[in-house]
């Protein structure tokens, strides 16, 4: 009976590691080996993140194509010429007047507003009044934004004539605005 016993306790102990093998293998197999491509997955989005890092830093370091030789604004462009206020404030009513002309736009008023004066530039401005059709507009306040030096629209204000039978495209508009160019101060 002792053998028998003996053999009982020794197949126990293998069972039971055969067991605790087992467990372990399904432990590794459960946790290790998911753990690990969870790893390796952040590896490869690190990797792809620096890649993209990589080609962001190329791009930015090599020169535009699509851009010309870089654009330098000179004081000229932006301000009114430096002459007095009045002939300032002359110079843009001749130069809106043309414009309106030009575009289509028929004017029945402008009037000067106050010059509003800060450390850095002096605002000149005039208020026009006027009626054109949409597409009048759109052309005059292209060539208003457009123009050197700079001008500012302000203050748009539009009111449709349309009568019963012209569609709104055509109609006619009332047009009130300001429009603003700016100067260095007088010392």
């Amino acid at each position: 009976m002792t053998r028998l016993g003996e053999l009982g306790r020794g197949s126990s102990r293998a069972a039971a590691l055969i067991v605790l093998a087992l467990l372990l293998a399904l432990a590794y197999e459960g946790l290790a080996v998911p753990y690990l491509a969870y790893v390796d997955g952040l590896d490869a989005r690190v990797a792809t993140r620096q890649s993209v890092l990589d080609r962001m830093r190329a791009l930015s370091a090599a020169p535009d194509p699509h851009v010309s030789a870089p654009v330098t604004v000179t004081p000229a462009a932006l301000l009114l010429p430096d002459v007095s206020e009045a002939q300032a404030v002359g110079q843009l009513q001749d130069r809106l007047k043309r414009f309106a002309a030009s575009d289509g736009i028929e004017l029945q008023g402008i009037q000067v507003l106050p010059r509003a004066e800060t450390t850095a530039v002096t605002r000149l401005g005039v208020r026009l009044r006027g009626s054109g059709d949409m597409p009048a507009l759109n052309r005059f306040l292209y060539a208003v934004e457009t123009a050197e030096p700079a001008l500012l629209v302000d203050n748009l204000r539009l009111q449709a004539r349309a009568t019963g039978a012209v569609p709104a495209a055509a109609a006619t508009l009332d047009i009130q605005l300001d429009v603003v160019g700016f100067r260095m101060p007088e010392p």
